[in-house]
């Protein structure tokens, strides 16, 4: 038999309104696979990153992460977009594959479902509704999650593209067009019936497989609270009779309730709604003047800002978000997709350099035991530390514990390398920790990025009470700058693949104190491909035994240098300057507000949550 050619299938709803809880039940369905909001149809972004010259691919993916949350990998054929229609039907067939249903999820599509049906003809639509006063007070609570709800258009947004939603819905079904509509809280409080009711509407089998939420794959949900009941596994049941929390819009919304009973009538699930209509509908001026504001701020959000996105510099747009503090963030304690989806193919192994620092070890092991959805191995190299740790560690982990006489640290390190297992290969010091969802973050970049080697990530600082210091952005590594300053990427939060060892690149042990930095060097020297993940990944504890701001490292670093020619130690300061040009521009010395969770000393086995409104950028003294 011949496969059934491709269909194109999307599901709509304004923010917040259910789309990602009925995005996951379909995507259950083994005829369907969609992408989760990469939102290109409906703004110009691809097409003006192909109008500069620019690869749209790495726009987009700085916009909204788009590649890496769905593991894809460049393809020749991206090269050759040119807007995007183009782009959007050459990533559903990649990520779709052999599916029957190919398309997307995205709430940003909202006011363009006329135009969805033209570009793609014979497509299909799903659009969810969900009681607007209900939207407008959960659009309100993420907020204060996630800074895209901070945006005060939003609530005005969903009123009026709510209006607009019905009245394209009803046109399309007018024109003969495949549109199904339902309510987030009838989907909720009867999934298998409307799944059912959805799959005759799309002409394919119920999969009874569609219920079982726990196995649905959030990988390519962006990281956050904003989706952890989405992330549960479970369907969170809304109560009809608790009303929503009280918002400044309540009125207006039964105002605009009152005016949707009168035109809309009962031809569309929104009926559902029409109890809580007010006494009056808007006033004509009233109308006027909120699709006047609704008009200017859809032309400022969807319009212009993605515009700019695909052709300003990047490192300009890196400048702006750090100025606005816009960060995509790791997900939090109360995240609890991790445990749900599949291990990632590629496994980790840390090592970890041990000598006499029990305490800080134990919250260094924790920290790699809680990582999920990743195989992760941990070696201990200690050094003799006695029979204090080799109980403990034995007791109170799976970590491989080595113990044996060594040479240094570095030493310790190579020796935990030669042992490691995993396609991806990392060192974590004892006085170090990882932040939640680190390792996975690492596999799927990886995974995503065949081409890069070596991955260099953020790092916080921290206390020896665990109190945040400084977040430390990491820019790429300048072999001259390396040579005759510093080194500007931290060892905790930086991961390579087993191939890079394999071709001899370990630690010289003849530095006893500044190894990483001579390493890093000759990896930039032999033409290691690395990248840089602005994504904050473990934790530095600023102790008074940090090796690298000892005065041996000092003496080491003067050693090093006097190794070099003459003539490039003099032009040390220009290596400098163009290095902090290059973090200013990166927006590394942009203040950051900063929610995390951590393990401490006084809480050694439950990470506790630290957060602070105000944190610079600069290296701490010794604490």
């Amino acid at each position: 038999m011949t496969q059934p050619p491709q269909r194109h299938l999307f599901v709509i709803g304004f923010f917040r309104s259910g789309t990602t809880l009925l995005y996951s039940f379909l995507n259950l369905h083994p005829q369907i696979k969609l992408l989760f909001e990469v939102d290109l149809l409906n703004h110009s972004l691809v097409n003006a990153s192909a109008r500069m010259g620019k690869k749209w691919w790495e726009r987009l993916e700085f916009y909204n992460t788009f590649q890496s949350r769905h593991r894809l990998t460049p393809l020749p054929s991206w090269e050759t977009v040119e807007n995007s229609q183009e782009a959007a039907e050459t990533l559903y067939r990649e990520y779709g594959a052999d599916h029957l249903y190919v398309g997307e999820k995205a709430p940003g599509y909202y006011n363009c479902i006329p135009k969805l049906t033209k570009q793609f003809p014979g497509s299909k639509i799903i659009v969810i509704w969900r009681n607007p006063q209900n939207v407008i007070s959960s659009i309100i609570e993420a907020g204060k999650k996630h800074h895209f709800f901070l945006n005060n258009s939003l609530p005005l947004r969903s009123i009026i593209g709510l209006e607009k939603m019905q009245e394209d819905v009803l046109a399309l079904r007018a024109q003969g067009k495949a549109v199904y509509d339902l309510c987030f809280e009838e989907l909720a409080e009867d999934p298998e019936a409307h799944l059912k009711s959805i799959c005759n509407f799309l002409e394919i089998p119920f999969d009874p497989g569609m219920l079982d939420l726990d196995r649905a794959d959030c990988s390519m949900f962006p990281p956050g609270e904003i989706h952890t009941k989405a992330k549960s596994g479970q369907v969170i049941k809304p109560t009809r009779a608790a009303s929503p929390s009280p918002t400044p819009f309540d009125d207006k919304t039964k105002t605009y309730l009152r005016r949707w009973k009168e035109r809309f009538g009962d031809r569309l699930a929104t009926k559902l709604y029409w109890p809580e209509a007010g006494a009056q509908a808007p006033s004509i001026m009233g109308l006027a003047w909120d699709r006047l504001r609704y008009a200017v701020a859809r032309t400022s959000t969807e319009r212009f800002t993605p515009m700019v996105y695909g052709f300003l510099p990047l490192a300009w747009l890196r400048s702006y978000r750090a100025l606005r503090g816009k960060f995509f963030v790791p997900a939090s304690a109360n995240d609890v997709v991790t445990s749900r989806v599949a291990a990632h193919p590629l496994k980790i192994s840390v090592v970890t350099p041990s000598y006499k620092q029990l305490p800080w070890l134990k919250l260094c092991v924790t920290s790699v035991a809680d990582q999920k959805g990743v195989e992760v191995e941990h070696i201990i190299q200690d050094a003799q530390s006695g029979p204090d740790l080799e109980k403990w560690v034995r007791e109170n982990s799976k970590a491989q514990l080595y113990v044996e006489a060594d040479s240094g640290m570095y030493d310790a390190i190579n020796r935990g390398f030669a042992r490691a297992s995993g396609d991806i290969v990392c060192w974590l010091n004892s006085d170090e920790q990882y932040l939640e969802g680190t390792l996975v973050k690492v596999a799927r970049y990886f995974e995503t990025h065949p081409e890069v080697d070596v991955l260099f990530g953020d790092a916080l600082l921290i206390g020896n009470t665990g109190a945040l210091l400084s977040y430390r952005r990491t820019i790429f590594p300048e072999i001259h700058h390396v040579q005759l300053a510093h080194l500007n990427t931290l060892s905790c939060a930086t991961f390579m693949r087993q191939s890079v060892l394999k071709r001899g690149y370990k630690l010289d042990t003849r530095w006893k104190a500044i190894a990483d930095a001579a390493w890093v060097v000759e990896m930039l020297k032999g033409g290691i491909s690395m990248a840089i993940l602005n994504e904050p990944l473990s934790v530095f504890t600023i102790t008074d035994k940090n090796l690298g701001q000892s005065s041996l490292a000092l003496t080491e670093a003067k050693r090093w240098q006097k190794e070099l020619p003459a003539p490039l130690r003099w032009f040390r300061l220009g290596f400098v300057v163009k290095h902090r040009l290059s973090k200013l521009m990166n927006g590394a010395y942009w203040p950051r507000s900063i929610t995390t969770q951590l393990y401490t000393l006084m809480s050694p086995d439950k990470r506790e949550t630290r957060s602070v409104s105000f944190i610079g950028f600069k290296w701490p003294e010794k604490i």
